[in-house]
């Protein structure tokens, strides 16, 4: 950056320049307007006795607003956009600390399903077992009481047939007579 001494003056110059244009801008209008009207002032950015003090002014412009852009504006913008990267850095990081998590969690989920249906079929077929035990110990106990009753009833009818057929003699002899009886009268 130039010394302030010098753009004081030159500042000065330019506005003493300026000055002077226009008051001969403002002269030239009224010979203008004197004449009628005829010959119209020309547009002030086209005009070369302006040229100086706006290619000046253009320069100083510039310079304080490249100044200005350069060391407040740009380093803001700079700034945020590196915050920014940084919070969509820890961002993604968070979320793939978080994914990795949730896929941990998931496979200690299904591990400890698959163990837990393990474990239940386990239970279950233990349970089958027993009660399959049980029903065949029941089961072998109701067959042994039937064969005993089944002996029993056996005994019963061949101790009824026994006696029956111990009984068909007497029975039979009786029959007999009383059969011959009927069929031989007794005063013959």
């Amino acid at each position: 950056m130039a010394d302030p001494a010098v753009d004081t003056h030159a500042v000065d110059a330019a506005h003493g320049a300026d000055a002077a244009h226009g008051a001969a801008d403002a002269a030239h209008g009224a010979a203008a307007g004197a004449h009628g009207g005829e010959h119209a002032a020309t547009f002030p950015p086209f005009d070369l006795a302006l040229f100086s003090s706006q290619i000046i002014w253009f320069a100083i412009t510039f310079g304080a607003l490249y100044f200005i852009v350069s060391k407040f504006i740009i380093p803001t913008i700079g700034g945020v956009l590196a915050k920014r990267a940084g919070a969509l850095k820890s961002d993604l990081d968070a979320a793939a600390l978080k994914s990795a998590k949730a896929e941990e969690a998931r496979a200690a989920m299904e591990k400890a399903t698959a163990k837990a249906r393990a474990d239940a079929r386990a239970t279950v077929d233990a349970a089958r077992a027993e009660v399959v035990a049980k029903l065949t110990a029941e089961q072998e106990q109701a067959e042994a009481r039937l064969a005993e009753r089944i002996g029993a009833a056996e005994a019963k009818v061949n101790a009824s047939r026994a006696t029956a057929l111990a009984e068909v003699p007497g029975v039979a002899d009786a029959l007999a007579r009383d059969i011959a009886a009927k069929l031989v009268p007794a005063n013959a």
